[in-house]
């Protein structure tokens, strides 16, 4: 199960839900297919230089998988996540302005903040905060952390132009006051950002954002190095300005029309591709691609003639690609306790950053090395009580969590378990194909048995779920017993698939009228179920068929294809399940192509769940990560009212969640498998490793953390 933070609002700090691969064992933000494990010469290469690197000064973090994806909105994973957050890239122990502590709970930073953040409540319902950060801050560059770096990562990424350019899926500053109009380049000014000087800034949210239950998360703003990303820019009080003295060169021309040739080749071979996948040309798509061209080569043009180039602009730009191109996969410039090294060989290594002044708490790092490192987790146990790698998360494996904790009543490891705040589940796409009717995915619901999940992948360290909740979440902990109870509980029941698949389009034998008769299907079955033909159509003639795209070294995956594809047949559904590497999966799932020509449109995935829980953004047709597809009004009005309730109303909030969990039962985005218990393991040699929570990974408590 792998990706990407469900329900943070937090615009600076991350995205709502991770992703991860379902099956595997890292199951925090976001990834975790073996990407190790899948190519032999290059993991043999790797340990090399893993045996070189690893000493008594190098703490070494074994994961299934890497993609060396440094900033968010490109295809993450979990572990790419955990890097970040030991840089400070994002997360709790950078240099944000509020931070989650153990329990998720949004906090003010301390260290940052010199003082408490002024709150001003305007005339137009929005509301105003102000910063004041301490002068003392340093990037590992040795350079001074400033207000600009704070108002830098919003004003950067807000504009539509940064995922037109980058192909980022990364938003600013959603929530604050005039996002839209500055998104839009009706301005460039962002009237929700201002500098007041260099230590001091103010954001103002929205009237219409708010109230937002979880209001400390929209005051979290984290910094990004203005001062290396984009060196000729500053911030003038709501935009970006040049700085004082700098002058357009020949080579920042050359640059920028070498930017623009890029983003020409990549517009055309993009398009090139879209109408070879179609196998035809939509004239709405093609006056879209011709329009941008133009814009594009007109652009060009006058950059090339030296006429009419705006020099902010043009700096913005290059900004924006260095961002996405170069910082993204080699964030040289940090603030957390560690500064990255490199990353080859799946492996990230990193380095102690003696400029860092602590964690919210006033904790500081002293390992002096971490690495990250991609190994085959089916080994992990044995590589973290051999001393061969120092910790290994997320552990969900109901075998290797016994050997385990059978390692450690034998004092050869240590371990941490807590309930996870997320779940594995077989997610869909649900504006195509057959699942785009929430009748065939309840159904599918019905043709699995989940209780095998718990049992035969997670060891019994796990129960079976009906909503969107974990048990680590203080709303299940205070409405858990109410809500089983008004779910749909989904047990293997065929007849029941059948009664769902009856009042979808799929009633029909092939030839789009004769009624699908269920005595037919199971009589074929019982006669030759290897051969079964028996399939049910709509009107039209289309067959009910749903394929499904798996991590290949997913145990899930093979639980479900050992399932689904049997039990399917006797309800005249064809399931196809294909296994393969998990950013291949992700690929699919990310950039499905339109209508019946999605290859899949279900995947076996891990979400996990952030803080706070906020699923406007995955369940809203407008939020901005909606990888389910989903457009449904009734999602639209819950998630929307879930969001607005007043902080404190604790009972109105859960009255809200208790309506968005039927919502998801009977529509069914993901169907949740189980919600286990994680189990994290460290060698002896770990001293603290004892504070992890299911918001507080390794990457966190490092700061704690010493080897003996």
């Amino acid at each position: 199960m792998n990706v990407k933070k469900v329900f943070s609002q937090a615009f600076a700090l991350g995205l709502a839900l991770t992703l991860t691969a379902c099956g595997g064992s890292g199951d925090k933000d976001n990834n975790g297919s073996n990407a190790g494990a899948d190519n032999k010469a290059s993991n043999e290469q790797a340990n090399e230089e893993f045996k070189k690197q690893t000493d008594d000064n190098t703490l070494v973090v074994g994961v299934d998988s890497l993609g060396g994806e440094f900033i968010q909105g490109f295809n993450n994973s979990a572990n790419d996540v955990r890097a970040r957050e030991f840089m400070g890239i994002q997360g709790s122990v950078g240099y944000a302005t509020y931070v989650k502590d153990r329990s998720g709970k949004y906090v003010m930073n301390k260290t940052v903040l010199d003082g408490d953040p002024k709150s001003k409540e305007n005339e137009d319902g929005s509301k105003t905060f102000t910063f004041k950060i301490k002068k003392d801050l340093k990037w590992s560059d040795g350079k001074p952390v400033t207000a600009d770096d704070y108002l830098f990562t919003a004003l950067l990424h807000s504009p539509q132009d940064y995922a037109l350019i980058t192909g980022s899926t990364e938003i600013g500053g959603d929530s604050l006051k005039g996002y839209n109009d500055f998104r839009e380049g009706k301005t460039d000014e962002f009237a929700g950002l201002k500098k007041i000087d260099d230590q001091t800034f103010e954001i103002t949210v929205s009237n219409d954002f708010l109230p937002y239950f979880e209001e400390e998360s929209l005051k979290a703003m984290n910094p990004r190095p203005i001062h290396y990303i984009a060196p000729n820019l500053t911030v003038d009080g709501s935009k970006f300005a040049l700085k004082d003295g700098y002058k357009l060169s020949d080579d920042d021309k050359k640059a920028f029309v070498a930017s623009l040739d890029k983003q020409i080749e990549t517009e055309k071979s993009s398009y090139d591709e879209a109408v070879k996948e179609a196998g035809e040309e939509d004239p709405d798509a093609k006056k879209e691609h011709e329009e941008k061209l133009k814009t594009l080569e007109d652009k060009k043009k006058s950059a090339e003639s030296g006429k009419d180039i705006d020099p902010t602009e043009m700096l913005v730009e290059q900004a924006m690609l260095f961002d996405a191109n170069e910082y993204r996969k080699a964030p040289k410039v940090t603030c957390g306790p560690y500064k990255f090294v490199s990353f080859k060989n799946n492996m990230v290594k990193m380095e102690l950053n003696d400029k860092y002044a602590g964690d919210f708490e006033g904790h500081k790092a002293t390992i002096k090395n971490v690495i990250i490192q991609a190994i085959n987790p089916e080994i992990s146990v044995d590589l973290v009580q051999n001393g061969d790698i120092d910790v290994f998360e997320g552990e969900m494996n109901g075998s290797r969590i016994s050997q385990m904790r059978k390692a450690a009543k034998e004092k050869k490891l240590q371990y941490v378990a807590y309930d996870r705040n997320g779940y594995g589940c077989l997610k869909f796409l649900n504006d195509r194909g057959a699942t785009q009717y929430k009748e065939v995915k309840q159904a599918i619901a019905f043709l699995m048995n989940r209780d095998d999940f718990v049992q035969n992948f997670a060891g019994g360290y796990a129960v079976v779920t009906n909503g969107m909740y974990g048990s680590s979440q203080w709303m299940y902990k205070e409405r858990g017993a109410d809500i089983e109870g008004k779910l749909t509980k989904y047990t293997l029941n065929v007849e029941e698939a059948n009664k769902r698949l009856d009042q979808s389009p799929y009633k029909f034998e092939k030839d789009g009228k004769t009624p699908w008769d269920a005595k037919k299907a199971a009589d074929q079955y019982k006669s030759n179920a290897d051969k079964f033909d028996y399939y049910r159509y709509d009107e039209n003639g289309k067959k009910l068929q749903v394929n499904q795209f798996g991590s290949k070294d997913s145990e899930i995956t093979t639980l479900l294809s050992n399932q689904l594809p049997d039990n399917a047949k006797q309800a005249g559904l064809e399931y196809n399940v294909q296994a393969g590497d998990f950013n291949t999966l992700l690929n699919y799932m990310m950039n499905p192509k339109e209508g019946d020509k999605a290859e899949y449109t279900a995947f076996n995935m891990g979400l996990e769940f952030g803080s706070p829980f906020d699923p406007f953004y995955q369940y809203n047709s407008k939020g901005n990560d909606n990888t389910t597809k989903t457009n449904d009004p009734q999602a639209d009005k819950i998630t929307e009212e879930l969001r607005r309730i007043k902080p404190g109303e604790n009972k109105a909030y859960l009255d809200k969640w208790e309506e968005f969990q039927k919502w998801y039962n009977d529509y069914l985005p993901e169907i949740p498998l189980y919600s286990n218990q994680i189990h994290s393991s460290a060698s002896t040699r770990v001293k603290g490793f004892e504070g992890l929570t299911p918001e507080w990974a390794t990457s966190c408590q490092i700061n704690q953390m010493s080897l003996k």
